[in-house]
């Protein structure tokens, strides 16, 4: 039996999740006398890229689901077709004991409304902390150690309790995760809750490692799929796509990692409110798919397309040909490479700079986009360029 599911937004405090996702398994194991080997719960720690086959299984069976709530969580694609697919599950079973299955979890408290645990025609009790504290809060602070251990075993005993109290039922096998529907987005939609919010497609051009392996020598940045790609590191070992997307959660606007092939079309069809961000490895130049793509994107110079490429001074490899991978790239954005502007940025040196330089492209894709909805706010003309020096 597997016992829960821990769904969270990735890059909330990544750290203190798989802490809280040992410590649940370990008090449940320690209370049901499971076996060494033993799989008490699952927690999906891919980031934001393809979904893994073993979620699609483990959200099919497991008999609990954790959601670590918090605006980001709210603001994620992911975590509301998680939410979405557990919650047909519980209608499906049709029994009132299948309610307390979902369990919510306040992780943080800031923008997050009252009413998010709420599901029509179901009775979902939150678990909250001994004083209703932030969990994520409660982790950091060693005064609060008692609070946390008494609110894992609370928790443990509740998921325990569930599981053995009701069976629910399996999924259907295969769960369709691109499929589902996610009920924050329905909510956010809903007839007088105002123009839908923007949405912010996340593009990570860079190879994976295989393909880096005929381009460059260190490796150590790229993984098995292109959205593993971490430029910052040893700094910070955490993907690029998954920190991107903690920075437009910040905004309070949802975002989803998508593959670099559907640009063109999604260019083609218009972004209207939504944007684009593209985070650009200065080696995808050498990669042929990817360069035939990034010239397709730089042609079309569309103004709700934010480009980021990265260049940390711990690649001592890209410092070294700093100067000739900057020409490749701007060769590749022929309509922007002689413009200032906040929404193209080469040679982004830290994860703080990545941050902020994005949060700034954010910005003024938003106004771009807003100046394009009104009467008479058509494309503007050509743009002048910013000449340095007197």
């Amino acid at each position: 039996m597997l016992y829960f599911f821990l769904s969270y937004a990735s890059d909330e405090d990544d750290i203190f999740v798989r802490r809280l996702y040992r410590d649940l398994s370990a008090e449940i194991a320690r209370r049901i006398g499971a076996e060494p080997q033993q799989v008490i719960g699952y927690l999906d720690d891919s980031g934001n890229g393809r979904w893994p086959a073993d979620a699609r299984s483990a959200l099919g069976t497991c008999q609990t689901f954790i959601a670590l709530c918090s605006s980001r969580y709210l603001a994620s694609d992911r975590c509301g077709r998680y939410w979405g697919t557990f919650v047909d599950r519980i209608r499906k079973d049709d029994s009132a004991a299948a309610s307390g299955a979902l369990i919510p979890v306040l992780w943080s408290a800031d923008g997050v409304s009252g009413d998010v645990f709420h599901e029509p025609g179901l009775d979902v009790q939150p678990h909250r902390t001994p004083h209703g504290d932030d969990l994520r809060v409660m982790m950091r602070l060693r005064s609060h150690r008692a609070g946390y251990a008494a609110f894992v075993a609370s928790l443990a005993h509740r998921v325990v309790e569930t599981a053995h109290a009701h069976r629910l039922p399996d999924g259907p096998a295969g769960v369709d995760l691109d499929a589902a529907v996610n009920p924050f987005d329905e909510r956010r939609h809903r007839p007088g809750a105002g123009p839908p919010s923007t949405k912010v497609y996340v593009v990570v051009a860079a190879g994976t490692r295989e393909q880096m392996r005929a381009v460059r020598d260190d490796l150590r940045f790229y993984g098995r799929r292109r959205e593993d790609w971490s430029p910052y590191q040893p700094m910070t070992p955490q993907s690029l796509a998954a920190r991107a997307c903690g920075v437009v959660s910040d905004r309070r606007l949802q975002s989803e990692v998508v593959p670099i092939e559907s640009v063109p079309e999604r260019l083609r069809k218009g972004l209207q409110r939504d944007i684009l961000v593209l985070l650009v490895d200065a080696w995808a130049t050498r990669v042929e798919d990817l360069h035939r793509a990034l010239r397709e994107i730089g042609e079309r110079d569309d103004e709700a397309v934010a480009v980021l490429v990265p260049a940390s001074p711990g690649d001592g490899e890209t410092s070294a040909r700093r100067g000739e991978l900057r020409g490749e790239v701007l060769r590749s954005f022929p309509g922007r490479a002689s413009w200032h502007d906040s929404l193209f940025r080469v040679g982004v040196d830290s994860p703080d700079e990545f941050d902020a330089d994005l949060a700034t492209a954010i910005a003024a894709a938003q106004r771009r986009a807003y100046r394009r909805e009104r009467p008479g706010g058509s494309r503007p003309g050509p743009r002048r360029p910013v000449l340095e020096g007197p």
